[in-house]
């Protein structure tokens, strides 16, 4: 099981399609937040270029 980021809720594997495309991504019950595995890559991609930027050294 996985918890929702954004509110805490049961997630569930859900099936999604286009016409050409035919994915599975999890979906929240409560809020129907809905995060794949390319949300889940530019996320973690933001997040560590945000960390990377807290840590360089300030220039005196």
């Amino acid at each position: 099981m996985m918890d929702c980021p954004k509110c805490k809720g049961m997630m569930t594997l859900e099936r999604f399609s286009d016409f050409f495309l035919v994915f599975y991504a999890w979906k929240c019950i409560n809020c129907g937040a809905v995060i794949d595995k390319t949300i889940c890559n530019n996320r973690r991609m933001s997040l560590a270029a945000k960390a990377k930027k807290e840590v360089e050294p300030a220039v005196v």
